[in-house]
């Protein structure tokens, strides 16, 4: 099973990489560990419509609901913001990521279910076996197998600096206050490292959940985030009280790790990193489907123009070049809002009302890449 290319990773961003890399004229293989492709919904799903045009990735038949804006509550304030152009798309991510790799097989890639990608084998620099029930041969390597890479380990890439710990649920059965707009809770006594969020789907359902930096901190904090169904007045959540609705029923749960900022390194040799196996993700929101893309659009034209031209394959210094300081500006604005005590969360999002300030936001903010020029 010889290729030019073996992609590790059967989801939205690793059928980017395998499309982009396939279109070029690599033959190319994507190695899938489950029986169907995708992250089987793990996943808000909330992206800016402009992002996901980005990916290249058909979308529009996974459309569920399109938002205008944001309510920010922090501990004893709230702010409204609504976007004068832009929406945000809540979709179904499996089907997103069934598109991403029906797309990258539309171009040539040749795709491995249930083929899990157990050892690697380096014969030179240029030269790898990967073992997945057959052995695979190929002169790159791309890990798009998430922020458990067995692929970043297997090669000894350095580790995440900061990861985010998620809970999430997806609940119907209830009355939304409004389908529009997206709910934000910061509070860095009881969800500290991250924050919290409620993302309309329909008329009648939400995605709900939080996240917090401390892993020792993740089972109180849920209980806490989640106590609207027992007092919807004693915290800052209380807004969440509609969904104390004796018809509201959990269609889905689950826990997820997301990296908070790319590794050191992201390429060593000729074995690729891409997504969250790179940590290609917002500090902000932890949000990694558009940056993930882009790098892997990077990593199949630099692979086809080391291919064919016979260039060095600098994927990671092009793409830091491109991507690297509007991450690192989400992580600024990520540790500045870690450091801030309650009392000036409250002060932020009392500067989110502002007109000035809000009417900036709402003509230049931009959920990916914080403003529009």
């Amino acid at each position: 099973m010889d290729f030019d290319v073996i992609v590790v990773g059967g989801s939205a961003i690793g059928g980017a990489a395998a499309a982009e890399c396939a279109k070029n004229g690599l033959k190319t293989a994507i190695l899938e560990e489950d029986r169907h492709v995708g992250k089987y919904k793990r996943c808000t799903a909330f992206c800016s419509e402009s992002g996901l045009k980005a990916t290249k990735i058909p979308y529009k038949d996974a459309i569920l609901n399109k938002v205008k804006g944001a309510v920010i509550h922090s501990p004893n304030k709230t702010a409204e913001i609504k976007m004068s152009k832009d929406r945000a798309i809540v979709f179904d991510r499996q089907k997103f990521d069934e598109n991403s790799i029906d797309r990258a097989v539309y171009y040539g890639a040749e795709l491995f279910k249930e083929h899990r990608a157990v050892s690697f084998r380096s014969f030179s620099k240029f030269h790898y076996s990967v073992f997945a029930g057959k052995t695979f041969n190929s002169s790159i390597v791309v890990g798009a197998d998430g922020v458990a890479s067995h692929t970043a380990a297997s090669f000894n890439f350095p580790s995440f600096d900061h990861i985010a710990y998620c809970h999430e649920k997806e609940i119907t059965g209830v009355r939304v206050p409004h389908t529009d707009l997206v709910d934000i809770f910061i509070d860095n006594e009881k969800i500290p490292g991250f924050f919290g969020w409620c993302v309309p789907v329909d008329e009648k359902t939400v995605r709900v959940g939080f996240g917090t930096t401390s892993l020792n901190h993740l089972v109180q904090a849920k209980k806490y985030f989640f106590s609207y169904s027992n007092s919807p007045s004693s915290n800052s959540f209380s807004s969440l009280s509609f969904l104390k609705s004796k018809s509201a029923r959990t269609l889905r749960q689950f826990y997820a790790a997301i990296p908070l900022g790319p590794r050191k390194k992201i390429q060593i040799d000729n074995v690729l990193l891409v997504g969250d196996a790179a940590g290609q993700t917002k500090a902000t929101t932890g949000g990694g489907l558009v940056f993930g893309s882009l790098a892997a659009q990077i990593a199949g034209e630099t692979i086809a123009e080391h291919f064919f031209n016979n260039k060095k394959l600098e994927y990671e210094k092009r793409w830091r070049k491109e991507y690297n300081s509007i991450l690192t500006f989400h992580e600024l604005t990520r540790k500045l809002v870690d450091a801030s005590p309650n009392s000036m969360l409250d002060f932020y999002v009392s500067l989110l009302s502002f007109s000035p300030v809000n009417n900036m936001l709402s003509k230049f903010g931009d959920m990916d890449f914080i403003f529009r020029i």
